[in-house]
């Protein structure tokens, strides 16, 4: 095979970054652009050892799966990989997909997993959005500042005028940035030199409350004209269905947008907005880790608190807690619930909205999951229900030896990364101590690649 060849594949998955896979010559080929059961002309534009990257020249049978992405920047935008693909083939994709890592990666008496979760209608439904901040051809054509989200496979920002995933209320902020750049002439950040100011606006919409924060991210100690930021959010936020509450600044001189910035502070407003989940009331800060698609986290938590079976005696380890959620829905059926957190600021957090709900039978502390676990067992303390909810890398290897000591009768397995779960869980049910019992997905990501999952696992007699 080399570069320039042109070959016919057949299209038989999606890859984690959402393009289609195809074979030729015994290679595995991956083509932006296609669905599974397409079969396309392609041109090869890349090989490295047994892999291979392709672009279509021509779709030849369109796969019955595919269908006409709604939005006008599909295929350059990165946020969205599925909108080519109707929904509910995208949820057999994802179901499929977690089913061939569990049984790739665990092995052994894997169960058929339950219907997948998907929405009613799954446009609109991020409560978080990141528009990027950059220089390049806006959409009537002319060159300037941009605000919206990275083109796929590079740094470029493509403008987003309307974006079909986002709260209605991250693209009126989305607008009233574009205003603000046009009037303040703030200088964009360039990634390759360092220099600019504004990198990035975050906004986060309580779904039910209809509050709006806005957390603008700066290379610097000070914005500009910030009143004229806050003046024109106001005026494009403040409507029947939202409010305008916050406007914060992130100071962040890393060149890794990715890494922490060195401080958050509030500039206008109140400190936090609030929303309501499932009774349960919430503060959400700038920082705090809060799930993004708040219809889809109702059913991920009720589909918790069903596979965990969580009783008046039951004692239950909610690690990884983040903010608290979770285990703020399991205290109102358990005896008493500990959360275990790393983050200082999460575990504040979670705390203050145990008071805001009135529950006196939970307790967030902050350290290591596998130490804390030691130490509770010290004080005889044993976990009856375990929920892991670990961030992508998934759990460390020290947790999980922690958990099998501490042998829960109960294990449940929440994850956004079905590979890193996977092996987690063959770690788990390697000494023949547990086994999985129940599979369900949650699309909380509609027409993207990625998806929530559930795992119940069951300490054997």
């Amino acid at each position: 095979m080399e570069t320039g060849q042109k070959y016919s594949i057949s299209i038989t998955d999606v890859s984690t970054s959402g393009e289609g896979i195809g074979r030729a010559d015994g290679m595995v080929v991956f083509v932006p652009g296609l669905v599974p059961g397409d079969e396309a002309e392609i041109e090869i534009t890349g090989i490295r050892k047994n892999i291979a990257r392709g672009k279509v020249l021509q779709i030849q049978h369109p796969s019955p799966e595919r269908t006409e992405p709604p939005c006008p920047v599909f295929g350059r935008c990165g946020g969205c990989s599925l909108q080519n693909m109707a929904y509910d083939a995208q949820l057999r994709l994802k179901d499929r997909q977690l089913k061939d890592k569990l049984e790739r990666i665990c092995g052994g008496d894997i169960p058929a997993a339950e219907e997948p979760a998907g929405m009613e209608y799954p446009w609109y439904y991020r409560n978080k959005a990141e528009y990027a901040a950059g220089m390049g051809r806006r959409a009537d054509g002319t060159k300037g500042p941009l605000a919206g989200f990275y083109d796929r496979g590079s740094r470029q920002v493509v403008e987003t005028e309307h974006c079909m995933i986002q709260s209605p209320a991250a693209n009126l902020a989305a607008e009233g940035l574009r205003q603000f750049i046009r009037e303040s002439g703030i200088s964009i950040y360039n990634e390759r030199t360092g220099k600019g100011l504004l990198r990035r606006m975050t906004v986060r919409t309580g779904w039910e409350s209809g509050e709006v924060m806005v957390i603008i991210t700066i290379n610097g100690r000070e914005l500009p004209e910030a009143q004229l930021l806050a003046d024109i959010l106001s005026e494009v936020l403040d409507t029947e269905e939202y409010e305008f509450r916050s406007l914060a600044l992130e100071y962040n001189t890393n060149k890794n947008i990715a890494a922490p910035g060195a401080k958050t502070e509030v500039i206008a407003g109140g400190e936090v907005i609030h929303d309501t989940l499932l009774g349960m009331n919430f503060e959400i800060s700038p920082q705090s880790f809060y799930q993004v698609n708040p219809a889809q986290t109702e059913v991920l938590y009720n589909t918790v608190l069903e596979f965990a079976a969580i009783g008046p005696e039951d004692v239950v380890f909610d690690l990884y807690c983040g903010v608290g959620t979770i285990g703020i829905f399991c205290a109102r059926q358990a005896k008493y619930v500990w959360g275990i957190e790393s983050v200082k600021s999460a575990v504040i957090d979670a705390n203050r909205n145990a008071v805001i709900n009135g529950l006196v039978n939970i307790q967030f502390i902050r350290g290591k999951a596998e130490e804390k676990i030691l130490q509770l067992e010290e004080q005889q303390i044993r976990p009856d229900v375990v929920i892991l909810d670990p961030p992508r890398a998934g759990c460390r290897e020290e947790l999980i030896e922690a958990v099998n000591r501490a042998a829960p009768s109960r294990i449940i397995y929440v994850s956004c990364e079905p590979a890193t779960m996977a092996r987690d869980l063959k770690q788990l049910t390697a000494s023949g101590q547990y086994r999985i019992r129940r599979i369900k997905m949650i699309d909380q990501f509609c027409h993207t690649v990625r998806m929530e999952c559930v795992i119940l696992l069951v300490r054997e007699p």
